[in-house]
């Protein structure tokens, strides 16, 4: 038993030493560019396919009122389709970085606006505030896995 003592010890330091240490306010500046560029080129709305690139191939959407989209193929039809609506934008602004032990999960908390053209020709804005749970992929891009947000008018 005695000379399994240091073997223990050594296997314990080496995992210790094994475990990646996270940077997360070096993680935090990545989400929080991602976010910010992710955002700008929505409310572009020019480049479908590099608005869905954020999210990742599982991602799951939530918007008030809508079908739970889930899926690459299914949020690139959600992305084309909102460009169809007349006068359609978003825009959002996320703060609050939050992450797992892990470093591997995050969630944001943030605030959004969605206006439209009705078919008055009025326009209409539509407040929302939400939530996005972001992954650290496997090549260490961070994408958007679940995105979920409500309009605080419709839930009073």
């Amino acid at each position: 038993m005695k000379n399994l003592f240091p073997l223990v010890i050594f296997l314990i330091i080496l995992t210790d030493c094994n475990q990646a240490k996270v940077d997360f306010k070096a993680e935090e500046a990545a989400i929080m560019k991602t976010d910010s560029m992710w955002a700008a080129l929505a409310r572009e709305g020019a480049d479908v396919n590099k608005i869905v690139s954020y999210w990742s191939d599982d991602a799951v959407v939530i918007a008030p009122g809508q079908p739970v989209v889930k899926g690459k193929a299914a949020l690139l039809k959600m992305v084309t389709d909102s460009k169809n609506i007349p006068g359609f934008n978003i825009s959002w602004r996320s703060a609050n970085v939050n992450f797992s032990p892990d470093g591997k999960l995050a969630y944001l908390s943030s605030e959004n606006l969605i206006t439209m053209t009705d078919s008055a020709g009025k326009k209409i804005s539509m407040p929302g505030r939400g939530y996005t749970i972001w992954r650290k992929e496997a090549d260490g891009d961070w994408k958007c896995a679940v995105d979920i947000w409500n309009s605080p008018a419709l839930s009073q």
